[in-house]
């Protein structure tokens, strides 16, 4: 009797081992090399490409109006320029104040480079994170004068901890979200559209 279960004991653990090894067909049972698995952990764990200007402003549900207008002032290419800039994005609420009639006429095809001026207005060259912006503000006593691509100048300050940007005519806006980083730039999000002088 005992020698009749040592052997169906022998049996089964022939069969554990040989599925093991094997597959149901008889082929070896292919190894995972723990190497492999690491590499895969890795690229798993490997940030997407970063965007670009364009493309954080595309896909930043608060900037929907914004990609509306970058749109019709057809500067979609110049955002997505390998030059580096900084772009002071207003956000669906700053175009809200411009009022519906407003908006409506701005966004006009005979507006076009209307449009684009205004836009411009809000790009700078150069990648400026707001740290950087606080600081050349500190450096240079309060307030700092920024050349935009459309050839005016913004006024940044602080004010009550937040950067602020006033336009020719005295209009404010202040960052709140800020440091949208970009492969060719950066963005920060503005309340207020500023406008160059007419």
């Amino acid at each position: 009797m005992r020698l009749t279960a040592t052997a169906s004991l022998l049996a089964l653990t022939l069969a554990v081992a040989g599925c093991g090894s094997h597959d149901g067909g008889g082929d070896p049972v292919k190894r995972v090399d723990p190497a492999s698995l690491e590499v895969k952990d890795e690229a798993a764990a490997e940030p997407d490409a970063i965007l670009r200007v364009d493309e954080v402003v595309l896909r930043n549900p608060d900037l929907s109006t914004l990609a509306r207008a970058i749109k019709a002032a057809d500067l979609g290419a110049a955002l997505a320029a390998d030059k580096p800039m900084t772009v002071f994005a207003p956000d669906n609420g700053a175009f809200d104040k411009l009022g519906v009639d407003a908006l409506a006429e701005l966004l006009l095809p005979e507006n076009k480079a209307r449009l684009a001026a205004v836009l411009n207005y809000h790009v700078i060259p150069g990648r400026l994170t707001v740290a950087d912006l606080r600081k050349q503000i500190g450096d240079k006593g309060g307030s700092i004068e920024l050349i935009t691509l459309q050839g005016e100048k913004l006024n940044a300050s602080i004010e009550l901890d937040q950067v602020r940007l006033a336009d020719a005519s005295g209009d404010v806006g202040s960052l709140h979200q800020t440091d949208l980083a970009a492969s060719n730039g950066m963005v920060h999000v503005i309340d207020q559209v500023l406008s160059p002088q007419e």
